[in-house]
């Protein structure tokens, strides 16, 4: 009776740590809170007017960039003016999200501020790419492969060259069942195609 339960319970734990269901990541109030809280702190030093759009962008990892832009066309990110050194330390800080930081900090140089933004909380796509070009065919490797495939075809070793179907096709497998006195039983291997009688 032991054995069994030992056996129970290992198949219960096997099953336990198997793959879960994918969920959605949960919503990142507390860091929500915190940006939010940032952003207050740049109305009341008068960096950006109140009631100014925000635009929000969401980590898989619960990370949060939020950018507006301020009174003197400045882009601002986390409640903070976009400087060089503040865009490093949030790329170092939320490495999924430093796409998002690269392409407000090129806005703020070319002076488009969140012009071409993607919705908030939306992270934009990368555009669809087709098959990479087909790499040229090696000419002197293929010549090397033939040339080695008639070695061994000459050896015996296998039967057909490059390129070939090497292997048998499988074959219908029959079997007699309940044998009568004087009959003969059929067997056949894969690949042979070979009756025997026993």
């Amino acid at each position: 009776m032991g054995r069994i339960k030992k056996k129970r319970a290992s198949r219960d734990a096997r099953r336990q740590t198997g793959a879960r269901p994918l969920t959605a990541p949960a919503f990142p109030e507390d860091e929500i809170e915190r940006v939010m809280r940032l952003w207050d702190r740049a109305i009341d030093s008068g960096l950006m007017a109140s009631g100014t759009d925000v635009t929000y962008h969401l980590g898989p990892d619960g990370t949060v960039l939020s950018a507006a832009v301020g009174w003197s066309g400045q882009v601002l990110a986390n409640g903070e003016r976009l400087t060089p050194s503040v865009a490093e330390h949030l790329r170092a800080k939320m490495p999924l999200l430093a796409g998002m930081v690269t392409f407000y900090e090129n806005n703020q140089l070319d002076g488009r501020g969140l012009d071409g933004a993607p919705e908030d909380g939306v992270l934009p796509l990368p555009d669809p790419t087709g098959p990479g070009p087909v790499p040229p065919l090696d000419e002197k490797a293929l010549a090397d492969a033939q040339a080695a495939t008639a070695v061994l075809v000459r050896q015996d070793k296998v039967s057909q060259p490059v390129g070939g179907d090497d292997h048998p096709r499988p074959a219908r497998r029959r079997a007699v069942r309940g044998r009568r006195p004087g009959r003969r039983a059929v067997r056949q291997r894969a690949g042979t195609h070979r009756a025997v009688g026993r």
